[in-house]
């Protein structure tokens, strides 16, 4: 649904809990520079909020002995200010829900970038109040490694926001050696590793807490662990509550599947409206198709209509072509995707967003490729 032009939060309410009066002082600046309507009390009540929504709660550790004494609902970021650095200070406040830890002021451009990237948060947050989120989810696969997926799974999720104004969420599920981060240009300070200690009592507030928003395309982003030592300690349960959260508040989830069959792979596969199972024209990218398709039936994943094969890196010296795969595999190639390395290069090396505006066809023949298979889905899902 194309939101452009309305506004849908056209004010900020925030309040600073501190007795601290030279940050009381400070604060008017912040207040000034990111239109704030800031109201300061010198210490938590359990009061506060029943008479005036604060999408903002600045709190200063001192005033309250434990965080999780704050109550505040999920539309509202609470942000902890510190004077030293304290890892289980932190740790203890990210558990409670908090957006961050900030030193302060020492950290004031941190606490400041905060606020400019949830203000787009909470937007997000209020349209899905009104009735936005039909809740897709579209798992990229394929049993071959190196086939073009990650790829593939970041251009439909740039091209359903930027073309076709949907809330999009991309999460990459390659727990160990994740490429995500690195085609957007991000590094992500947290992960979805860092949402198991509220996998039970997880809400969307808790993923906003550790989602990246793309400022170039709008997809929110949410990454596996950078220590791939990590990956062991992420369960099939945590993915799973995950996908669930987030599909009451996005348009679509975008995720991009490790090759090797586990318990995530699996988890993505099963909470799948959609599954794209990405080929590569040659014999091994058939050999590997063969022991997914067994598998796919023997669990019936793909069912019904929800498996869709995606040829890429389609070129007219391939081994194999879209009519010969058809005819081996006896099923239809739902979409097509040309090779072109030297094309897309340049915006994988930079990080670069494929599209940026809704006119945007593609610089790429890969990027026109899929910005047609992308309207080809959508308009398949509403026949």
């Amino acid at each position: 649904m194309d939101l452009e032009g309305c506004d849908i939060v056209s004010k900020f309410n925030a309040i600073l809990i501190t007795q601290d009066q030279d940050w009381s002082e400070r604060f008017k600046g912040i207040e000034e520079k990111h239109q704030l309507e800031l109201t300061v009390t010198p210490e938590w009540k359990k009061t506060i909020g029943n008479q005036q929504h604060y999408h903002y709660y600045f709190v200063d550790v001192d005033s309250i002995e434990y965080p999780n004494q704050l109550q505040f609902t999920s539309s509202s970021f609470v942000i902890g200010l510190s004077r030293t650095a304290d890892f289980d200070q932190t740790r203890e406040w990210l558990i409670a829900g908090a957006k961050d830890l900030v030193v302060f002021p020492k950290e004031l451009n941190r606490l400041e970038e905060l606020i400019r990237e949830s203000k787009e948060q909470i937007k997000f947050h209020r349209e899905t109040e009104i009735g936005y989120g039909t809740g897709e989810v579209h798992a990229f696969y394929s049993a071959k490694g190196g086939s073009g997926k990650t790829l593939l799974a970041a251009m439909m999720a740039q091209s359903l926001s930027v073309h076709h104004s949907q809330k999009v969420l991309l999460v990459d599920l390659n727990a160990q050696f994740g490429a995500i981060d690195s085609l957007f240009g991000l590094q992500p300070p947290r992960s979805y590793y860092d949402l198991i200690p509220v996998m039970d009592e997880m809400e969307m507030r808790h993923l906003q807490n550790i989602a990246s928003v793309e400022e170039e395309n709008g997809v929110t982003i949410i990454t596996g662990p950078s220590n791939p030592a990590k990956a062991e300690e992420i369960s099939d349960e945590l993915i799973s509550k995950i996908i669930r959260v987030a599909r009451s508040h996005y348009d679509y989830i975008i995720l991009d599947l490790p090759s090797t069959i586990n318990s995530i792979t699996f988890t993505g596969l099963s909470e799948a409206t959609k599954v794209h199972y990405i080929l590569t024209p040659d014999s091994l990218g058939m050999r590997c198709f063969k022991y997914a398709d067994e598998l796919f039936e023997r669990f019936q994943i793909g069912m019904n209509g929800t498996l869709s094969i995606v040829l890429n890196r389609s070129h007219s010296k391939s081994e194999l072509h879209k009519k010969d795969i058809e005819k081996i595999i006896a099923k239809d190639v739902n979409g097509t995707i040309s090779s072109d390395y030297f094309g897309i290069q340049p915006y994988m090396n930079m990080g670069v967003s494929f599209f940026k505006k809704k006119k945007d066809k593609g610089d790429s023949k890969a990027s026109k490729d899929m910005k047609k298979y992308v309207e080809e889905t959508i308009n398949q899902e509403m026949r």
